[in-house]
């Protein structure tokens, strides 16, 4: 049974306020033809994830044969399609926005990967893949003409993200973890991608396999965040910073990655020296004394901030002693109100590193 994350309403509300004079956005529609986009994908100018992304993509391809061979159909057809949106990255390389379903069933089928199913017009079509067409049918696919916007690099990089959340209201959301994921692909996200497999983070959440909707990538990211940064650095809103935490890692030379790697696998050992698996990152029932299935992800950026700081050697001394000051600050009525209630704003936050301290620093 997996474990739950602690949503806070700051998640959900948190808005990029970016002055109305700086929300630069430039966009530029293109009409590409259905073999010019084959071609972008394949010389890899056009990132497609479920191809160019595979193992870890975590924004899987959703659509069915059926749901995709009907898509055939209308470009057959020719009906028109919505348009896809895509955004120019520093590269001068193009992530899909939105229409990535469309443009990977449609490569897949071009390269004759499935084959035609619950077709209602070009029924006789059933079974057929791309090669196995008429020639004219073939013809016509490979010069439909699809819409394209593309959002250049040129436009302000949170409007682009803020652009990025709009276009995904219609259909399931992206959260924003999937969004960074598909904006700032490089070195520290792949990085990621690996450490939500680290066995010991698995073990934590009581699951065998990564969280679908990226959200133990996230929470390894705001670790990251204040490792790199530190507390004293912390800016709001917390979308910002971690998008700006992902960006400044795209290019981290592989040196520094293996630091932050260790520092990671790491900090959770050293958790796991005084707490068991499913104790951390929780808080325990006031009453039962139970600890919660749900990870606190306040409580996880303390537990590792501070455990990261700490020796091996102090911890197996201190355990106990640990062990009580966690109970102690629990307690803490101060303490209750920082992790229930605006816990991402920068003053709440520095209170919560500030009475956590209050309540370790006694220990060394």
């Amino acid at each position: 049974m997996k474990t739950d994350v602690e949503t806070d309403i700051d998640d959900v509300e948190e808005l990029i306020n970016v002055p109305v004079k700086e929300r630069r956005l430039i966009t530029q529609p293109y009409d590409n033809s259905v073999s010019s986009l084959i071609e972008a994908v394949s010389s890899k100018r056009l990132y497609l994830k479920p191809l160019h992304d595979r193992p870890h993509f975590q924004r899987n391809y959703v659509w069915d044969k059926k749901f995709a061979s009907r898509l055939i159909e209308s470009i057959i057809l020719n009906v028109p399609i919505p348009p896809v949106y895509l955004s120019e990255n520093e590269e001068n390389e193009l992530d899909v926005i939105d229409g990535q379903q469309r443009i990977y069933s449609i490569y897949m089928y071009v390269k004759n990967q499935f084959q035609l199913k619950g077709l209602e017009v070009y029924w006789n079509y059933n079974g057929l893949r791309f090669h196995e067409l008429p020639a004219i049918h073939q013809r016509s696919i490979l010069n439909y003409s699809i819409r394209s916007v593309v959002i250049t690099n040129q436009s302000h990089p949170e409007i682009k993200f803020d652009v990025f959340e709009r276009l995904n209201t219609n259909t399931r959301p992206l959260n924003s973890q999937e969004l960074r994921n598909c904006m700032y692909r490089g070195n520290l996200n792949d990085l990621l991608h690996e450490l939500v497999l680290h066995k010991p983070w698995l073990d934590i959440q009581d699951t065998k396999e990564p969280q679908g909707r990226m959200q133990d990538a996230e929470m390894i990211l705001r670790f990251f965040a204040f490792h790199i940064g530190g507390v004293k650095n912390y800016k709001t809103p917390l979308k910002i910073w971690l998008n700006h935490t992902l960006k400044d890692g795209k290019h981290y030379d592989p040196k520094k990655i293996a630091k932050l790697k260790n520092a990671w696998e790491e900090s959770i050992d050293k958790i796991l020296l005084v707490f068991k698996p499913e104790e951390a990152f929780r808080r325990p029932d006031e009453k039962t004394g139970k600890y919660s299935r749900t990870l606190n992800k306040s409580i996880m950026d303390l537990q590792l901030y501070y455990f990261s700081k700490k020796s091996v050697d102090f911890l197996k001394q201190n355990k106990k002693e640990i062990r009580r000051a966690f109970q102690a600050i629990l307690e803490d009525d101060a303490f209750k109100d920082l992790l229930t209630k605006s816990v991402d704003h920068k003053s709440r936050t520095e209170a919560r590193f500030k009475k956590w301290d209050e309540f370790f620093g006694h220990l060394g």
